[in-house]
């Protein structure tokens, strides 16, 4: 049985906004559209989700890839470009919270997201800051690709999180809203459903944050 659920946080429990995110990068004279994946970052945004370059470097990075060439370099801040990263995520709707909340009267919840500093700490500041609670009363475990230096789909971060969490693989039940990642998922043991955007994955619970017993692979 599964008792143990692991979610993604980006485009499952957090709403993502790409025009936006592609917006702000315009204005600052960065094409972020060649890096922005489907279920994992590229180049630059990669490297930061893996934790190997700091925020700074990040941001020099990007400057340097900017079209924006002369004075106007100058004027593009680490703050800028902060902003326009976070521009990305939206919210996680109330009625996220609330199911959470419902889930984890029956299950522990723990999340794997791909993820960087950037975006884990408006987590940490604004979205899980909720009824007087934190993102800590909402997840036992946190494992981020920043901290863990892989991301998904690599099998790497399944075993860390399978050794994390001191379970066995099949006995972990895995949110995501990329097949691809739930298939690398599965072919580490593990249990996976494809969470779809919005608040679609509720489908898989009924309306007291328990898992409807198709969906518990014995």
């Amino acid at each position: 049985s599964s008792d143990l659920l692991l979610f993604d946080f980006g485009g499952v429990l957090v709403d993502l906004d790409r025009q936006r995110v592609e917006a702000a990068f315009d204005r600052i004279g960065f094409n972020i559209r060649p890096y922005l994946g489907t279920y994992k970052q590229a180049g630059i945004f990669s490297q930061l989700e893996q934790g190997r370059i700091s925020i700074h470097e990040f941001c020099n990075g990007i400057r340097a890839l900017s079209q924006q060439l002369g004075d106007a370099l100058q004027l593009l801040t680490d703050e800028a470009i902060v902003a326009a990263w976070q521009s990305y995520l939206t919210e996680v709707p109330t009625e996220r919270l609330d199911m959470l909340l419902k889930i984890k009267q029956h299950y522990s919840i723990n999340v794997l997201s791909n993820t960087n500093t950037v975006h884990w700490q408006m987590a940490k500041d604004t979205f899980f800051r909720y009824k007087g609670l934190n993102v800590e009363n909402f997840f036992d475990h946190i494992f981020l690709s920043c901290d863990l230096g892989v991301e998904k789909p690599d099998p790497l971060i399944f075993s860390k999180v399978v050794e994390g969490l001191q379970v066995p693989a099949h006995d972990i039940l895995f949110f995501d809203d990329s097949e691809v990642n739930c298939q690398a998922a599965r072919n580490c043991g593990l249990q996976a459903l494809v969470a779809p955007a919005g608040s679609e994955w509720f489908k898989y619970f009924d309306d007291y944050g328990k898992l409807h017993p198709s969906y518990i692979q014995a």
